[in-house]
């Protein structure tokens, strides 16, 4: 099952509207279920729903995750399981595109701007498998340690 996530607080219906075209043209071999949040769009080939309090059942149970640029993408890191992301432009500053190319510097995720792409990246994701970050990589807590010490 792939599973599609655009967060619960503003529409995302261009990313909706897109895996619904590639459901129905049959370029996913699996079916889809998408959380909408507030988005219009109705899908034509899989299952929606507006918002639920945890998502992370579908997570598990997904072997690809579609998401808009939020928290969600830390979610899906830590649970190493596959997924692509978009940012939803409707954020405020375009927050998730920032947050996304911060990401992108310490992990190999698959990611773009442009929804016409998620073809394109859904296949790359799947050959490549869960994203990962360098087990060279410095943890958090060291970073914010560096920061305060180097003040």
């Amino acid at each position: 099952m792939i599973f599609v996530t655009v967060g619960t607080t503003m529409p995302f219906d261009e990313l909706l509207r897109e895996i619904d075209q590639l459901a129905g043209q049959g370029k996913l071999g699996e079916p889809l279920i998408c959380q909408t949040g507030q988005s219009k769009y109705q899908l034509a080939n899989g299952e929606q729903f507006i918002g639920r309090p945890s998502i992370a059942d579908l997570i598990d149970q997904a072997t690809l995750v579609i998401s808009h640029g939020g928290a969600t993408v830390i979610q899906l890191l830590i649970a190493r399981k596959p997924f692509v992301a978009f940012p939803n432009p409707r954020g405020a500053g375009d927050h998730q595109t920032s947050f996304l190319r911060e990401v992108a510097r310490v992990s190999d995720i698959s990611w773009s701007s442009n929804v016409s792409d998620l073809a394109q990246l859904i296949g790359e994701r799947r050959n490549k498998g869960p994203a990962t970050i360098p087990a060279d990589f410095p943890r958090a807590g060291n970073i914010i340690r560096q920061f305060v010490a180097g003040q």
